[in-house]
């Protein structure tokens, strides 16, 4: 009995954790003309993943979570400065709702003592008490409660650009998180007295720019079905990919997401040029075997695992 139990046990971990390659999922790389120009604009081009029937039956049991930015602004979710003293690297939040919410590494917040990055991904479940949240600084200049006067983090601005989150979720130094901070603003002519990343929508080319890449974007995968994730491309280059264990985790989060790829493209992007043949080596390192895949993501990606399952799994160029 015992023996059958761990069979048991192991099947369940390997379901769960061999999903994410090509026997699942289905990526065209050779887009005809229509497609091209259909998931074009200037410099950036998206690329979806998409489910085949094994990958949905096999994450048929993933909840309907909310998005970070949602929960915030329905006052379902509690950030604040770590209770019994601040510190730059560690936040407390709190569900006090009935919905499970998705926190993502690399969404930005703002309000508190200074304005944050998170570190990690957390699923946060309903009337979860009050937990630590790792966070990193991305507002070098400020030490005080100047924005609400509580804190409190009230405000939810971006996921920050592909180059900031690779930081984050590779380097994962302070240091290196403020060096990136200060060369986004840098290339984007910004500045601020607290060197805030959010002082990239000080620029009005940048508003413009990102306004007209979001309308063209943030509907682009509402009709089409099964889609659980994106390749990003500028350039000549993959910049990298987002995937999520089911269509709503994606759909739900697309819109956070592509101000990450937006904002790359605007910044440090170029008009594309990169092949099929490009994009189809570079995913082939993420999806073409599972051992593949997990040397691939510990080089330059993150997965996220709860339960069992890879919720979400991202890579960077």
């Amino acid at each position: 009995m015992k023996t059958l139990i761990l069979f048991c046990s192991l099947c369940i971990a390997v379901c769960g954790f061999t999903q994410y390659t090509y026997t699942h999922l289905d990526v065209k790389f050779n887009l005809d003309e229509t497609e091209l120009k259909n998931y074009t604009y200037q410099n950036l081009r998206l690329y979806p993943v998409k489910a085949r029937q094994s990958f949905t039956d096999s994450f048929r049991t993933v909840g309907k979570y909310m998005s970070l930015k949602e929960a915030l602004a329905k006052g379902k979710v509690i950030i604040t400065e770590r209770l019994g003293g601040s510190t730059v690297n560690t936040l407390t939040i709190e569900n006090i709702s009935d919905d499970t919410v998705l926190v993502m590494s690399g969404e930005v917040i703002t309000g508190g003592k200074q304005n944050r990055i998170i570190g990690k991904d957390l699923l946060l479940l309903p009337h979860s008490g009050k937990i630590d949240l790792s966070v990193y600084c991305v507002e070098a200049g400020r030490w005080e409660n100047v924005s609400t006067g509580t804190n409190n983090f009230n405000g939810y601005f971006s996921v920050g650009s592909f180059g900031l989150r690779k930081t984050v979720d590779k380097a994962q130094d302070q240091s290196e998180v403020w060096k990136k901070v200060d060369d986004i603003n840098k290339a984007n002519n910004t500045s601020s007295r607290t060197k805030t990343y959010t002082a990239i929508v000080k620029s009005d080319n940048y508003n413009q720019q990102l306004k007209a890449y979001t309308d063209f974007f943030k509907n682009k995968f509402a009709n089409e079905k099964n889609v659980i994730g994106v390749v990003v491309v500028s350039g000549n280059k993959v910049l990298g990919c987002d995937m999520f264990a089911t269509p709503d985790l994606f759909n739900k989060n697309f819109e956070n997401l592509l101000s990450s790829y937006v904002t790359e493209a605007i910044i440090s992007g170029a008009p594309v040029t990169a092949t099929a043949e490009t994009v189809k080596a570079y995913m082939d390192k993420l999806l073409r075997s599972e051992p593949e895949q997990a040397s691939t993501i510990k080089e330059k990606g993150k997965v996220f695992i709860s339960n069992g399952k890879k919720m979400r799994v991202s890579s960077y160029d």
